[in-house]
Order: structure tokens, then C-alpha cells, then sequence
């Protein structure tokens, strides 16, 4: 039949050709690079990758998730992060208790995070190159694609942990059933690392589940529950599972629970949806349509865009499911990943979050390759033209995520990452530390300019900074406790904000503010003839593939110490 259609429309016999002519060569490309003997080829990416792990380490000035997660690890309790911190970040404990070690021994910042994600993210680079059942120049070209290396390795976070949990996944997957033990145990790990990992480890038991009930049905499955290990590991998993999600329920003052309600939501619930299922796995492939650095339900995404993004997501998901059909993984790739994409459109999306997509994907491949293919499923008048589509798709997919990679590394090494770094270095060099500072907070405008909500508690830039000193640096940034030198996401009521304000006015004016406090609102008319003039400015533009995401970071100081300090005014907005 498609032979027919071919031989009716000449025009698709020409393209025909042209997809033979180049899924050849690029086949030919890969079977050399089979052929070349040892292990030479995998022994050098190794190195690269650790070179320019450490080499773009060097450039890149660590942001507000990096900082943040360092300074909780240094500053609570073990007590506290585990009964009350992760109530209020909406994340499991594993990040901070791996970096507790390290930030409470007053280890160097930025060499820490970085070896701590290169242990892990060049864990998951060995493993890869040693046990893929990918092409060989697959393999060797994964670790430097853009969310590989640098969104989950560079930028040192919690999904390095997660990347080697997928990976280690992969490999244990083939012998589940004979060796449960070790695969649960990375479900289990999966779990307190993130709650994406609680529900993508749900839905793999889940499927898990069904494989057996299948097998045995529900009568063999129930009389033999008590001899059969997989369905006790299961239920240890349940546990973890359920107590990991009792441990990061929000409480009613999180931050998190309470700021939609002062914000327009631009993407109702349906078309976050669209974009979880149809539309995310051609942006972590292909195209680059959700690249807002904000929420999801606030990313601007018009119509012509969810509806590009769709056509090439459908595409994509024919040929997955194609394979999947014939390796019997079906279920495998639709149910996680169906749970993950409908938990993110309905709790939360934060654009760095879409390539925990890819990486499930990318195990589901894993897990499929070393599945032996269902003879009955071979088709063979279709095969070979979704053979080329599929690699010439995955070639443009790989060239498109090895660009981002590089235009990503390229930025960051010429651009600002991220505030923290340098002006750590201005107000060490010029002592500023020293005199009152008063950090900017989070503050939401309506259309009209109408301040609708404030919190004092959100800090971000402040937390950026504070890892490069000994002590809180602000005394408006939780009071000025060392203890509480993070942002709490602990939301304040309008009395215990007004409070905080009358204890600043009866205390001394700042003599320095970061990024633009709101002065009027606390002060009034107590700033009558207080003038603070512009010394520091810098460009910070917060990379995204191959665009940034342009911002500024400001150093005032009061006109006293303008002239007590010798520092220059800059002039601003020329």
C-alpha cells in the first residue's frame, strides 16, 4: 500500500529518496564510529566531560536555587530541615542533607557544589558510556547535550541526582523482576530527591503492578502476595513514598501556596496540560517555544505556538509509541510520563523542570533497546520509512541540543549568570559590609501599577550573596539571623509585616540597599532630604538554550557615605 501511494504521488518517491540518501550517510557515520577499536573514544569524552565541567565551573556565577539550597544546608538544624524546611521549599530532604557535610564544615562555596555535581552528573556520564545500549556516537554525544551538561550539570541543583537515578534505573530495569531489591531502592532514592521523583516512581510501580497482575491475574497475584518479594518491595516503596509527601506538604503560610492568588494566570489548567503531553517533548528536542523564565501558568505561549509545538510533540509521540508497540513498552512510556505531565499542569512548572521530562524519555528508550523486539509487531512496508524519519529526527534533535549546549556555555562565559559573585567582591573591597544594608523584597504590581502584595521574607537576590559571607549581610532579610540566612518561603500576615516596619523606623536609616528596596513604603516621610545615589551596576542575563533573560543588580549608598567611602557614583539609564 505504501508502495502504491509512492508510485501514485511521485513527489513522495523524490522525498523518499532524499530520506534514504541521508538516514544512509548518517548511518554510515555511525557504523565507523562503531568500528573504531577500545575503548579510546569513551576514555576521552570521560575527560572532556570532566574538563569542561570544571572549566565552565570557573565562569559560572551560581544563581538563587544554588544558593539557596547551600545556605539552608549551612545554616538549619538537622532537626528542623527535616520537620519543618521541607514543608515550606516543596522539596524532599536528600540536595540538603548532600550538601550539609560540606556547607556546615565551612567548605568553599562554589568548588563544593561543583564536585558534588560532578560526582554525580559524571557518574551518570561513565554509566552511560559503559552500559547504553545506544549507538556508540549516541553515547558518546549525550553527556554534552544541553540539559545532560549544562542545565542538570553545570548549573548545580538537585536533577544531577536525579539524572544518576535514571541512569542507574536503566540498568537495573532489565533484571527487576529477578533482582527487585536494587531497583526499588533507586525508586525509594527517587522519591527523596524530588516530588516529580515520587510521582514518576509511582507510576513506574504502578506499571510494575499491572506486568504482574497480568502474568499471574488477580487470584495468583493475592495467594501468593506473601512469598512473592516484588510486591513487599513495592510496599516499602508505598511507605517511603506516602512519608516523603507528609514530610513536604505545604503549610498555610508557604509561600508557594499563597502567590497565585495576587497573579493573573495567563494558562488555565487545559492548556498547561496541552503543553505537558503534546507539547514538551519537542521543546526539550527540538524547538524552544516555552523560554519565559517564570512559572508555566504565567510563560507566554499564543496559540500559533501550542499549535506548531503540538504537530511536532504528535510527531514525536507517534514514533515513540510505534517503538514502543513493538518492544511491548507501551505502557512504560505513556502512564509516568502521563502522571508527571498532569502533576506539573496542575501543581507546578517552573521552565528548568521541563527536562525532567527528556531524562524519563531517555530511560524509557534505554529500558525499550534491551527489550528483544515482538516479531508479531514488524511491519514491514512502513519500517524502514519511520526507520528514517526516526534518524533523521533524532540527528536534528541531537545537532539542535548540542547547539544549545554550546551557545548556553558560550553565554556564560561572556554574560553574568547571576548575581552574588561580583558584588560580594564590590562590597569586600570597599568594606560595605560593614555599614546597614537594606536588601530589596519581593513586591507584585497589578496592570495600573498598584502595589497587591508584598513579602518581606522573599529576598532572592539577598540569598545570592549571602553564601560569599560569614554573617547575614542585611538586617531587614529575616530579622538579620545567621540561622535564617535563606529565603523561609514562610509567608508573613499583614500585622507581622507592619510590625517589622515600625521596629525599622525606630532604627537607624540604611546606609546601602540592594536591588531596590521599597523605601517609601517603610519609611514615608522619615526619608525626607535622605538621598542615596548609584554606585554598582550590573548586567545579569539568566541563560536559557541559546537566549538570556535580561535583568540588573543595583548598589545604592546613602550621599554620608558616598563621601565617607571615596566610591564613585555610576550613572544609571544612559
Amino acid at each position: 500500500m505504501y508502495d502504491d501511494t509512492r508510485q501514485q504521488y511521485p513527489f513522495l518517491n523524490r522525498i523518499y529518496k532524499i530520506l534514504l540518501v541521508l538516514t544512509d550517510r548518517i548511518s554510515v557515520l555511525g557504523r565507523k564510529t562503531e568500528e573504531i577499536q577500545g575503548k579510546k573514544p569513551e576514555i576521552a569524552v570521560m575527560l572532556v566531560y570532566i574538563a569542561a565541567h570544571f572549566g565552565m565551573a570557573i565562569v559560572h556565577e551560581p544563581f538563587f536555587d544554588e544558593a539557596e539550597a547551600w545556605q539552608i544546608a549551612k545554616c538549619v538544624s538537622l532537626k528542623t530541615l527535616l520537620l519543618e524546611t521541607t514543608h515550606y521549599e516543596g522539596h524532599p530532604p536528600l540536595w540538603h542533607l548532600i550538601l550539609m557535610p560540606l556547607a556546615k564544615a565551612g567548605a568553599p562555596y562554589e568548588l563544593s557544589l561543583t564536585l558534588v555535581s560532578l560526582v554525580f552528573a559524571g557518574g551518570a556520564v561513565f554509566l552511560i558510556l559503559r552500559y547504553a545500549p545506544f549507538p556508540r556516537i549516541v553515547r558518546l554525544l549525550l553527556p554534552f547535550t544541553y540539559f545532560y551538561f549544562y542545565q542538570y550539570g553545570v548549573i548545580s541543583r538537585v536533577y544531577c541526582v536525579m539524572v544518576l537515578e535514571f541512569v542507574l534505573l536503566s540498568i537495573f530495569y532489565k533484571d527487576r523482576n529477578e533482582k527487585p531489591g536494587r531497583y526499588v531502592s533507586v525508586l525509594m532514592l527517587l522519591c527523596i530527591t524530588s516530588a516529580y521523583g515520587i510521582v514518576i516512581a509511582g507510576g513506574l510501580a504502578l506499571v510494575w503492578l499491572w506486568e504482574m497482575w497480568d502474568r499471574k491475574g488477580v487470584r495468583g497475584l493475592i495467594s501468593r502476595y506473601i512469598r512473592e518479594r516484588r510486591l513487599w518491595w513495592l510496599g516499602a516503596l508505598f511507605i517511603v513514598a506516602v512519608c516523603v509527601i507528609l514530610q513536604i506538604m505545604p503549610r498555610k503560610e508557604t509561600y508557594a501556596t499563597a502567590l497565585t492568588e495576587f497573579e493573573e494566570i495567563k494558562n488555565p489548567f487545559l492548556v498547561r496540560l496541552y503543553y505537558m503531553l503534546l507539547v514538551l517533548p519537542a521543546d526539550v528536542t527540538i524547538t524552544d517555544l516555552y523560554c519565559d523564565y517564570t512559572y508555566l501558568y504565567k510563560a507566554l505561549l499564543p496559540v500559533s505556538t501550542l499549535v506548531s509545538g503540538g504537530m511536532i510533540g504528535i510527531l514525536i509521540w507517534f514514533l515513540l509509541l510505534y517503538y514502543g508497540r513493538k518492544k511491548g513498552t507501551i505502557l512504560l512510556c505513556i502512564l509516568p510520563y502521563t502522571l508527571f505531565a498532569v502533576f506539573g499542569a496542575a501543581v507546578y512548572v517552573y521552565i528548568h523542570h521541563i527536562g525532567i521530562g527528556l531524562i524519563y524519555l531517555c530511560f524509557w528508550a534505554w529500558a525499550s533497546m534491551e527489550k528483544e523486539e515482538d516479531a508479531v509487531c514488524r511491519e514491514r512496508g512502513v519500517a524502514l520509512p519511520i526507520r528514517c524519519v526516526s534518524i533523521l529526527l533524532g540527528t536534528l534533535a541531537m545537532g539542535i541540543s548540542l547547539f544549545w549546549s554550546v551557545a548556553s556555555c558560550t553565554l556564560d562565559i561572556g554574560k553574568t549568570y547571576a548575581a552574588g559573585r561580583n558584588e560580594a567582591r564590590f562590597i569586600k573591597e570597599h568594606h560595605l559590609e560593614r555599614y546597614r544594608i537594606m536588601a530589596g523584597w519581593m513586591v507584585i504590581r497589578d496592570e495600573a501599577g498598584n502595589i497587591v502584595d508584598v513579602d518581606i521574607n522573599s529576598c532572592d537576590q539577598a540569598v545570592n550573596a549571602a553564601p560569599y559571607f560569614e554573617h547575614n549581610l542585611f538586617f531587614n532579610f529575616n530579622e538579620g539571623k545567621d540561622e535564617r540566612n535563606y529565603v523561609t518561603h514562610m509567608r508573613l500576615t499583614q500585622e507581622q509585616t507592619q510590625t517589622l516596619y515600625d521596629v525599622w523606623r525606630k532604627e537607624e536609616l540604611p546606609q546601602v540597599l540592594w536591588m531596590h528596596p521599597n523605601l517609601e513604603m517603610v519609611y514615608g516621610d522619615i526619608l525626607a532630604g535622605q538621598n542615596y545615589v548609584p554606585v554598582y551596576r550590573e548586567q545579569i542575563e539568566r541563560i536559557w538554550k541559546a537566549g538570556t533573560d535580561y535583568s540588573t543588580c543595583d548598589i545604592y549608598v546613602s550621599r554620608e557615605l558616598l563621601e565617607e567611602t571615596g566610591l564613585s557614583m555610576i550613572r544609571v539609564g544612559e
